[in-house]
């Protein structure tokens, strides 16, 4: 094999390399705008679970705070019930 041959041949591996390697970049880069996609649609999921969080936080002292009210009125009705049969 002379010269230009060999020439040829290298010129030929290093193109079919690259075309590899452009491939291969090619297929990271979907990859990669399929995981962007995949975390925008867990960003906008964890956004809706921390509202949840944060309504139902609410509501819990909400119903918290009735019940300490209900308690210290049950208290005072039994108090005066205690009077009552005193």
């Amino acid at each position: 094999m002379g010269t230009m041959g060999t020439f040829w041949m290298v010129t030929g591996g290093s193109l079919c390399a690259a075309l590899v390697l452009a491939i291969i970049l090619w297929l990271q880069w979907l990859q990669l705008r399929q995981h962007k996609v995949e975390l925008a649609v867990l960003r906008d999921l964890l956004k809706g679970l921390g509202e949840i969080i944060q309504r139902l936080e609410h509501e819990k002292a909400e119903l918290s705070a009735g019940l300490r009210a209900e308690t210290g009125q049950v208290e005072l009705l039994k108090r005066q019930l205690s009077q009552l049969r005193g």
